[in-house]
């Protein structure tokens, strides 16, 4: 039987692991209309106040997608000295466990469900917790899928969405 990546790595004990919260900066107008034009969504309600009161969210909010750069990624903003030969320094998803960068990491899938809008204002706070982990074995070699799902609430403690991520992990190639 071929070793386990994932008892060698010492990760299973890791399984129902938090990560740490993390709350962004008020939301502001600019960052909702910068956002808006990013993405190409040009809707009246994402730039003009009045247009907003009178849209469906009765406010001045974000396209749902805004959630994850309501807060950006916690940890990630450091000087290029200090990441990685990736050029990371931590991705949303990669859990926070002994090595866990040792490994070649790639997005192997996510879920979003949204409960409520990003709306101007808003501090927005992220948790997470590790709830899974599986390892398989295939001809490219051993994967480890790490699943982690995330909680995006406003200041009032709203639940504004439901972000489940799945990741994969592998020994990188020498």
């Amino acid at each position: 039987m071929e070793a386990s990546l994932l008892d060698e790595m010492g990760w299973v004990p890791y399984i129902g692991s938090k990560y740490a919260p993390h709350t962004g900066e008020p939301v502001t107008a600019r960052d909702i209309r910068r956002y808006a034009l990013a993405i190409d969504d040009i809707n009246p309600i994402f730039f003009d106040r009045e247009a907003a009161k009178k849209g469906k969210y009765g406010g001045l909010a974000a396209p749902l997608n805004y959630f994850s750069w309501s807060v950006g990624v916690p940890g990630a903003e450091k000087p290029t000295s200090e990441l990685g030969e990736d050029g990371l320094s931590s991705f949303v998803g990669v859990p926070e466990i002994p090595n866990a960068f040792d490994l070649g990491w790639m997005r192997g899938g996510e879920e979003i469900e949204h409960f409520k809008p990003v709306y101007e204002g808003d501090c927005v706070t992220v948790t997470g917790e590790v709830v899974d982990m599986k390892e398989k074995h295939g001809k490219s070699g051993t994967l480890i899928f790490v699943t982690s799902v995330f909680e995006y609430r406003n200041q009032d403690g709203d639940l504004l969405v439901k972000h489940t991520v799945t990741m994969i992990a592998t020994p990188r190639k020498d």
